[in-house]
């Protein structure tokens, strides 16, 4: 059985069949006529200047960006704010990060080791240290818990966060409080 066939994918030469002459996948399936070679000879040209600027899409390893994946799932960037950030499917981010994608578009690789922390989006748990050190700070400079929790709009009289993870919304919330309050 052909390797391409068992992989779900069909020969070169069937899929040059249906493009017209003039197309560079029908060059690359052994058509030597003038528009053929014209339609490969363009796109090298393109691709010569692409890397002139910088911009080379070759096949590169996704080690970088797997790692990179997973340093931002730490911090609670997800598969679906890296896809919001970057238009990869989240179908590709995922074969990235559970490591069945070794290879990838170094395009690819340029987008996602691009996106930071600040992508993440607001209902992302996020650990709540520094959320409760500046808490604790505004509690040493006399503030009650009560009147921090007025002053961020809560029905309820108390801070109601959790020790170990918070939303980056809750830790917006405080850190734009805590700003407020100190300067």
């Amino acid at each position: 059985m052909h390797t391409l066939h068992a992989r779900g994918l069909r020969p070169l030469a069937d899929l040059a069949a249906v493009r017209p002459h003039g197309d560079r996948l029908r060059y690359l399936a052994g058509c030597r006529c003038l528009p053929c070679r014209a339609a490969n000879a363009q796109y090298e040209r393109q691709r010569q200047q692409a890397r002139r600027e910088g911009d080379w899409n070759g096949i590169v390893p996704a080690r970088a960006a797997r790692r990179h994946i997973l340093f931002l799932s730490r911090r609670g960037v997800g598969r679906r704010a890296i896809h919001d950030a970057t238009d990869i499917a989240q179908s590709t981010l995922s074969a990235i990060r559970a490591g069945k994608k070794t290879h990838i578009r170094a395009r690819t690789a340029r987008k996602i080791l691009d996106v930071s922390t600040a992508e993440r989006a607001d209902h992302a748990h996020i650990p709540a240290t520094r959320l409760w050190r500046l808490i604790q700070r505004l509690l040493d400079e006399g503030y009650t818990k009560r009147d921090l929790a007025r002053r961020l709009g809560y029905r309820s009289p108390a801070l109601q966060f959790r020790k170990q993870v918070v939303t980056v919304r809750n830790a917006f919330r405080i850190q734009r409080l805590y700003d407020q309050l100190t300067t």
